[in-house]
């Protein structure tokens, strides 16, 4: 066969080197349930710029075959104003702790706090608050993320 044919063969039957989606990363969606509530924690009288739930997708960020399995489920909400960074950084930490996020670290002058969860099926969850003093433009952006359950993504 020529190799024409046989590029041709690969492209009909899914052959293109690109794996096909394995497992289920999500099961009954409740990776992305369990930390979609994180999309709350905005203080009162912020600005809402961006808020977004992306369920797990089959990746590879790098391209390469071997490098493919699933992203995070991921949760993102953008914000301004919402008070002074310490009453941000104060609202945001209690409002994830209750909704059940343990506080890791953060440091108003590195304008960065963690924090993490453990789900229901083992695995963990994380968040992480960015912005404060010194960000331009100025805002905050808050995410939370949970791996997948199975063949998480390599590579990157």
């Amino acid at each position: 066969m020529s190799a024409a044919v046989v590029a041709t063969v690969m492209a009909l039957t899914g052959c293109s080197g690109t794996p096909s989606p394995a497992g289920d990363p999500d099961p009954g969606h409740r990776r992305l349930d369990a930390i979609h509530p994180v999309l709350s924690a905005v203080p009162p009288g912020a600005h809402v710029t961006l808020k977004q739930s992306v369920a797990p997708q089959w990746d590879s960020c790098d391209g390469i075959t071997s490098a493919y399995g699933w992203d995070p489920a991921t949760v993102d909400v953008d914000f301004s104003g919402g008070g002074t960074a310490p009453q941000v950084v104060a609202h945001v930490q209690t409002a994830l702790r209750g909704l059940g996020w343990t506080f890791d670290q953060g440091s108003i002058a590195q304008g960065s706090w963690a924090w993490h969860m453990k789900l229901a099926d083992g695995g963990q969850a994380s968040a992480q608050l960015i912005g404060g003093p010194g960000v331009e433009p100025p805002g905050w952006s808050l995410q939370a993320t949970a791996p997948p359950a199975s063949h998480p993504s390599t590579g990157c």
